[in-house]
């Protein structure tokens, strides 16, 4: 949700007349809590799990009878063309709104064009679909803070933890697809190397990265700390925007630290950079390699030989550069 943040807070500047709704993913909710007024749920992707609730949630969506249903996002492959379809059907808006690209989906009543925007990029996208609507851009850098009480307790935190090792750096292992991760001995390498020069090292994660965060501190030896699957979302922010530094792969939370100003450090795929590198108020760095495979037309076939090039000792030196600044 953090890229097409600009485009939404400017659709809510411009018409401040219309009663705006955003659904998005339940860890979405958390993030931008406060920052819109209606924020609605929704399961996806679908699944067996999921079923009956998705089936409410858009139930309860179509009840609100909306008058126009705008699509903030790209349309990845057929799968999510038929899933947005059946939502849109679902929900049943008068009017639908959304972009199709050289993909070729055409899904919507007004379909806007990617090819008319002079960059490939996500926010520059939405904001370019909203402005064919009429609708004057506020911004184009997505921002975030987090809660007081969030704030408060990684403050608590700091001090009972990490005392005399200030400052810090948040590492990320994760990411929602294998083929964007640095490999976790790559991680290790560089928490090493970052403890060695008096610094804190934190993992963070989900269940998902719990493995990972666990191999990490093990090879990185005593003074890291494991906070995977310890932290609300909100608790992620505190901490985030707290630390002196973030490394992280293609992942929400990269969106998430730069969004919060924190310097980062984003490790990316040569192409995935230029639609989808982190945007913010704070100094970014995204690092990638330059392997002879690029561009990649496998994203979802494994671990991928670009991420693995990416040398710690490139990393660190990102890292060093970005607390110095």
């Amino acid at each position: 949700l953090i890229m097409p943040l600009p485009a939404i807070e400017s659709l809510q500047a411009y018409s401040t007349n219309v009663h705006w709704t955003v659904v998005t993913r339940p860890p979405n909710c958390e993030v931008v809590r406060g920052r819109v007024g209606d924020l609605r749920a929704l399961n996806w992707p679908p699944d067996v799990v999921h079923a009956s609730i998705i089936a409410r949630q858009l139930l309860r969506l179509r009840r609100e009878r909306f008058d126009v249903a705008i699509h903030l996002y790209d349309i990845s492959g057929l799968k999510g063309a038929l899933g947005l379809k059946a939502v849109l059907a679902a929900i049943n808006p008068r009017l639908s709104i959304g972009r199709t690209s050289s993909r070729g989906f055409r899904l919507f009543d007004v379909n806007w064009d990617e090819g008319q925007s002079n960059s490939p990029h996500e926010v520059d996208l939405n904001l370019g679909l909203i402005r064919s609507l009429g609708v004057p851009h506020i911004t184009d850098t997505p921002t975030l803070a987090p809660e007081h009480s969030a704030v408060q307790r990684m403050v608590k935190f700091f001090k009972e933890r990490l005392v005399g090792t200030t400052p810090c750096v948040v590492l990320f292992p994760g990411g929602t697809q294998l083929a964007n991760h640095w490999p976790v001995e790559h991680y290790a390498a560089l928490a090493r190397k970052l403890h060695g020069e008096g610094l804190g090292v934190c993992v963070i994660g989900g269940r998902t990265e719990v493995n990972a965060a666990r191999r990490i501190v093990e090879n990185a030896g005593n003074g890291v700390c494991n906070l995977a699957d310890r932290l609300s979302m909100q608790d992620v922010m505190g901490l985030l925007s707290l630390v002196s530094a973030y490394v992280g792969n293609a992942s929400g939370p990269t969106h998430v630290a730069a969004a919060l100003g924190t310097p980062c450090v984003a490790l990316y795929r040569r192409n995935d950079a230029k639609r989808c590198s982190p945007r913010g108020p704070g100094r970014i760095r995204v690092l990638h390699s330059a392997v002879e495979c690029i561009p990649c037309e496998r994203a979802g076939s494994g671990r991928h030989t670009c991420m693995a090039a990416l040398a710690p000792e490139m990393v660190f030196e990102a890292v060093l550069e970005s607390i110095r600044s």
